[in-house]
């Protein structure tokens, strides 16, 4: 009995759970509608893959995969590119915002079971006021990217860190965020492009382009 119980502990490793299904989720984001000062970047188009999140834009690219402290941010025009530290990225987000959300501290409204597409979602809606909110739905139909996560909050925390703190209660992963504010009604800010279950594209879209060179600078990178 004794020889048969170790035999089976030294076969465990090949009854472990499976790798997780690889996905690229393509989300739709468009924060120069409510905010002006991104007004340069335009629509951003993100990318998220089991092994990290890329981000594009009309200026800039950017990628980080998963577990990397650091973005990098590739200038296709310049045809240079950086590293950003995730952690800069709320001060430099704050540096360049108004200060409207500053102080803002939203409540967390009843949790409410729906649909975005063919996704089943959960919304969740943050309360600024009677007649102010954001309605965030977030699904669990891919798994959470903690890479993404600690992107957005750092991005939402240089706007507005009450906003930021609520935000990072919410499990799953947004697909659908709404702003419906005095100047803004049901304005989309984050909407679901397509979503497939493989890894196509998910290699080149993490690493840096063979033509692009290191800029020691980040201030050479907007040139």
């Amino acid at each position: 009995m004794r020889r048969l119980a170790v035999l089976l502990l030294a076969a465990l490793p090949a009854f472990s759970a499976p790798a997780p299904r690889p996905y690229h989720l393509t989300l739709e984001a468009n924060p120069a509608a409510p905010f002006p000062f991104l007004s340069k970047f335009g629509t951003v188009t993100l990318h998220v893959y089991s092994g990290g999140v890329r981000a594009e834009t009309v200026w800039l690219n950017g990628f980080s995969p998963n577990a990397s402290t650091n973005i990098t941010v590739e200038n296709p025009y310049g045809r240079m590119y950086t590293e950003v530290p995730v952690a800069n990225v709320g001060s430099i987000v704050g540096k360049l915002s108004g200060g409207e959300l500053k102080n803002a501290t939203p409540q967390l409204a009843t949790p409410l079971a729906g649909r975005v597409g063919e996704l089943a979602a959960t919304r969740y809606r943050l309360i600024y006021g009677p007649a102010a909110y954001i309605d965030i739905w977030s699904t669990h139909a891919v798994p959470e990217n903690a890479q993404l996560r600690s992107i957005v909050i750092q991005f939402v925390s240089g706007i507005s860190p009450g906003t930021a703190s609520l935000a990072k209660t919410i499990p799953g992963t947004p697909i659908y965020v709404e702003l419906n504010f005095r100047r803004f009604k049901k304005l989309p800010l984050l909407r679901l492009k397509s979503i497939a279950y493989d890894n196509d594209g998910e290699a080149g879209a993490l690493k840096v382009s063979s033509f692009m060179l290191h800029a020691s600078l980040l201030d050479n990178l907007w040139k």
